[in-house]
C-alpha cells in the first residue's frame, strides 16, 4: 500500500510538473503558478487571521519541471496579530488535492487525537488533524476552489505534461500526485442554466472610467491590452471608498476576481467571453506607486 503522509509544518513547496522535457509553456507555467499563489493567500486569510502573506518563487529547478515557492508572512494591524501564524498551508492544499481525488470514492476515514487517516484503493493518506480541520473550512471558499482549478488548467494547457504534485520541501515524502487524467476534477467552471460556462479569473485590471457609486453600472478597464466593461459588486470595497482608505484615479490598477460569462459559438462550440463582473478587490495599486517600483 502506498503511504502519504501530508507535513503539518512547511514555509515552502515545490510545484512539480510531470513532462518528459526540462521545459513547460510560459503560459502554462505563469497561470498555475498565479492559481497557487491566489490559493495560498485565500487559505492563509482563513487560517491566519491578521496576516498577510507574500508568495515568492524561489527557484526553477532541474528535474521533470519544478518551481520552489515560499510563503512570507508578515503581520498586520488587526485584532488577531497577536496570535504566532501557522504554516500549514501546504498540508491544506494537499489534502484538498487529496480529497477531490477521492471525491468519486468510498474512502474509509479514521480520526485519532493527532491525525486524520484516508485509506482509498491502495493508497493511504495521513493528515495532521489541525490540518484536516483547517482544510473543512478553506474547502468552503469558492474563492479557494476556483484558485486550485486555475493550477489545474495551467497545467492541463501545455499537452506535455503528464501529472502534477505540489511537494513539500525535503521531498522525502513526495505530495499527492495527480495524473492528467483527473486535472478535470479541479475545474470548477460551471454551466448555468441557459448553458453558458461561468468562469472565476484573477486579473490585474487598469481602470479607464470609474464610477464611483454602488449598482450595476458598469466601470471601464483594460485587462491584458484589451478593454472591458464590468461592474464593480464588491461592498467592502465602496465602504473603503466612502470612508477615503482608497483614491481612485485612471490608470489605477485593481487586482481582482472577476466572474466572466462565456456563451458557446453555435457553428464552431468555442465558448467567447461574453460578459464580465468584478466580484472581488483583492488590491488597489495607484498608478504612482506603480512608477517607483
Amino acid at each position: 500500500m502506498a503511504i502519504i503522509e501530508i507535513q503539518s509544518e512547511a514555509d515552502r513547496f515545490v510545484l512539480h510538473f510531470e513532462t518528459n522535457r526540462h521545459q513547460i509553456n510560459a503560459f502554462a507555467l505563469a497561470t498555475s503558478l498565479a492559481g497557487l499563489a491566489e490559493a495560498v493567500r485565500e487559505a492563509s486569510s482563513i487560517v491566519n487571521p491578521g496576516y498577510a502573506v507574500e508568495v515568492v518563487v524561489l527557484a526553477l529547478e532541474e528535474g521533470s519541471f519544478e518551481a520552489v515557492v515560499k510563503t512570507i508572512f508578515e503581520k498586520t494591524h488587526s485584532v488577531f496579530s497577536h496570535e504566532a501564524s501557522k504554516a500549514i498551508i501546504y498540508g491544506v492544499i494537499a489534502g484538498y488535492i487529496v480529497t477531490k481525488m477521492v471525491a468519486p470514492s468510498d474512502p474509509t476515514i479514521v480520526v485519532t487525537d493527532s491525525s486524520v487517516i484516508v485509506e482509498y484503493g491502495d493508497t493511504k493518506v495521513i493528515v495532521p488533524r489541525n490540518v484536516y480541520e483547517a482544510q473543512q473550512q478553506v474547502e468552503k471558499s469558492k474563492r479557494f476552489e476556483n484558485a486550485i482549478g486555475q493550477v489545474f488548467r495551467g497545467a492541463e494547457s501545455d499537452s506535455t505534461v503528464t501529472g502534477l504534485r505540489i511537494d513539500p520541501p525535503d521531498r522525502r515524502q513526495p505530495g499527492p500526485k495527480v495524473p492528467r487524467e483527473m486535472f478535470c476534477r479541479f475545474d470548477t467552471r460551471i454551466l448555468d442554466d441557459e448553458g453558458d460556462r461561468v468562469v472565476v479569473e484573477y486579473a490585474n485590471l487598469e481602470i479607464s472610467r470609474a464610477i464611483l457609486a454602488r449598482g450595476r453600472r458598469k466601470w471601464e478597464f483594460y485587462w491584458r491590452g484589451v478593454k472591458i466593461s464590468a461592474p464593480v459588486l464588491d461592498d467592502r470595497f465602496y465602504d473603503k471608498f466612502f470612508a477615503h482608505e482608497v483614491t481612485i484615479a485612471p490608470g489605477d490598477v485593481l487586482k481582482a476576481a472577476v466572474r466572466i460569462v462565456q456563451r458557446q459559438d453555435k457553428d464552431s462550440g468555442i465558448y467567447k467571453n461574453h460578459s464580465y463582473e468584478v466580484i472581488e478587490i483583492i488590491d488597489h495599486i495607484p498608478r504612482m506607486r506603480q512608477a517607483s517600483l
